[in-house]
């Protein structure tokens, strides 16, 4: 998969680069406070930043999400939103005299139904939702990878497999 160049300017925090194929994320949030950052250019900002309970990197928080976070909660207490699930898509917006595409916290508490996960075709055990990949995702990027869908550990195995197979040669 081709890599955005703004993955390797600020690698710490996610941006509108981070959702690929223009899938949201839903994510639950773990803990929200104010943290310095240091920008791209080196400066550091004071910014509200979201941390998530799932494997993934954590959103600086602008006053529209904010805003969009206390109306689907009832709650402007940042100490209340632990524990909530969000949904965050992209969306182009009119910054810095251009059009850009920024992180938006999506107006609906995300619908989720219990996952069905998907099973690894080589042990039979539950392929676990990895980072910000759903099952299914990890299912689909394991067989493209290795012709089976592998839960972690057998995809581990199967990468050092490649790797010894490669090194044979």
């Amino acid at each position: 998969m081709p890599t955005h160049w703004k993955k390797l300017t600020n690698p710490n925090y996610l941006g509108a680069y981070s959702i690929e194929n223009g899938q949201d994320l839903i994510l639950t949030i773990k803990y929200v406070q104010e943290e310095k950052v240091t920008g791209t250019d080196g400066k550091k900002d004071d910014c509200v930043v979201c941390h998530f309970v799932e494997n993934a990197k954590p959103m600086i928080l602008n006053a529209t999400n904010m805003k969009t976070i206390t109306k689907l909660y009832k709650t402007p207490y940042i100490e209340e939103w632990a524990g909530k699930k969000i949904q965050i898509g992209v969306e182009k917006v009119k910054a810095f005299g251009d059009v850009v595409e920024a992180l938006r916290v999506r107006n609906k508490i995300p619908n989720i139904q219990p996952a069905t996960l998907s099973k690894c075709e080589i042990c039979g055990s539950d392929i676990q939702p990895l980072s910000s990949m759903t099952s299914e995702q990890v299912a689909a990027y394991t067989k493209s990878k290795y012709g089976q869908a592998l839960c972690s550990a057998c995809a581990t195995k199967k990468a050092q497999e490649v790797k010894n197979n490669v090194v044979d040669e």
